[in-house]
């Protein structure tokens, strides 16, 4: 007797997508909230793209949800997931981290995608096909990163298996990824996991150089071009702590619409990547990237403010202010035939311009979701008039004085 093999329906169908949506967007959290938190810098970089990563995946199956007529995609999401989400934050280091976000969850999310084309009706749910297909080579990536980079730092975290196998537990206690498995018993909770989030100050690796703010001295550009350039792309690879700031930001906005949070994923992925091209230029010009001194006062003193404060402060102040700058640096670079330079901070000043925008458009928002009563314009002036009392950086501080001598930001 031949058996028909049997399909999910599709009510099952979006039960099963609108869980895989929430753990991707429960780990873009984790991470953006962690990304201060992680002292191994290779881990910092990793992280920074997979917070973006992750919530592209998530976005792909919002829309396809959308498209399965399902546009409140954590209505019903059952409280085991929920408590899994929150639970996930509550990691005590880099070792947790991984284990559970990616060894636990994302390893789960990647066998479900691989699996979800036989378990659909294929022929007729093609779209959901091509969105797992889209999502899972960013997913395989991640999962082989973290294995890989998990064997070479287990060891400075002992312990960790406890909470690995407390949120292996709890996935497993809802019905695993999808929900359709048979639930096990909820797992005892480990003690002593205290939610260090958000965090007030950001980690680097032990014996890292810290920034001395009374020694950075801006060479001249056009008679000390060398040093001017290297000191200015010590300050990209810095740029590390904006990311870690829109990570912290992310963490502490959950009531914000998804659009924005987005949004934000992206911005904090771009701040990677400048940190990157400094990375990248720093080490062609000599330096080792643990030479170069961490500018972690930025991180912790922008963590004395709100989050809302933070966000308007950064892309309504700090980011315009930036703009002549670089447009300064890339046309003396082109002058004096330095391609590689003026190409990183082109691709800069571009991502620069939607930050901006991403600043108008969602500061209003910000304002009046948690309840300030100032406008874009009034917290643009108060946040500046305090970065320049507190910022720990002459060229941040350079910069919006130039600006207001340039007849304001325009």
């Amino acid at each position: 007797m031949v058996v028909e093999k049997s399909h999910i329906t599709i009510e099952q169908n979006t039960e099963y997508l609108k869980r895989y949506a929430f753990l991707e967007k429960a780990c873009m959290r984790t991470l953006a909230g962690w990304l201060p938190g992680v002292p191994e810098w290779e881990a910092k970089n990793q992280m920074g793209l997979h917070v973006w990563e992750s919530g592209a995946s998530a976005d792909l199956l919002y829309q396809r949800l959308r498209e399965l007529r399902t546009y409140q995609p954590e209505r019903n999401i059952s409280e085991g997931l929920k408590t899994l989400a929150r639970e996930l934050d509550h990691a005590q280091n880099t070792a947790e981290l991984i284990a559970t976000v990616y060894l636990v969850v994302k390893k789960a999310l990647l066998e479900a995608y691989r699996s979800h084309p036989e378990v659909t009706w294929s022929e007729f749910d093609n779209p959901t096909v091509k969105t797992t297909e889209k999502v899972l080579p960013a997913i395989e990536r991640q999962v082989a990163w973290a294995e890989g980079f998990f064997a070479t730092i287990e060891q400075n975290y002992p312990g960790w298996q406890a909470w690995r196998d407390y949120i292996a537990g709890l996935l497993a206690a809802d019905g695993g990824v999808t929900g359709a498995e048979v639930p096990a018993s909820a797992p005892q909770r480990p003690e002593n996991h205290l939610l260090l989030l958000p965090w007030k100050e950001c980690q680097r690796m032990k014996g890292w150089p810290i920034f001395d703010p009374s020694t950075d001295v801006e060479p001249d550009r056009k008679t000390e071009p060398e040093a001017h350039r290297l000191w200015r792309f010590k300050h990209y690879l810095n740029e590390m702590t904006a990311a870690e700031t829109l990570g912290s930001i992310l963490w502490m906005t959950p009531e914000m619409p998804w659009e924005y949070q987005y949004n934000v994923s992206r911005h904090l992925w771009d701040e990677v990547r400048h940190s990157q091209l400094g990375q990248v230029r720093v080490q062609q010009l000599g330096l080792k990237i643990e030479d170069v001194p961490q500018v972690v006062q930025i991180y912790n003193v922008m963590m004395t403010l709100p989050a809302v404060d933070q966000y308007a402060l950064l892309t309504t102040v700090i980011e315009p202010n930036g703009m002549p700058e670089k447009s300064t640096n890339r046309e003396h670079w082109e002058e004096i035939e330095d391609e590689i330079s003026a190409a990183a901070v082109s691709y800069d000043w571009s991502d620069e311009n939607f930050h901006i925008r991403w600043g108008k458009k969602w500061t209003p928002v910000l304002l009046e979701t948690y309840g300030y009563k100032e406008t874009p314009e009034e917290i643009a002036a108060r946040t500046e008039a305090w970065l320049m009392e507190n910022t720990p950086v002459k060229m941040q501080a350079k910069m919006a004085l130039e600006s207001h001598q340039g007849g304001g930001h325009g």
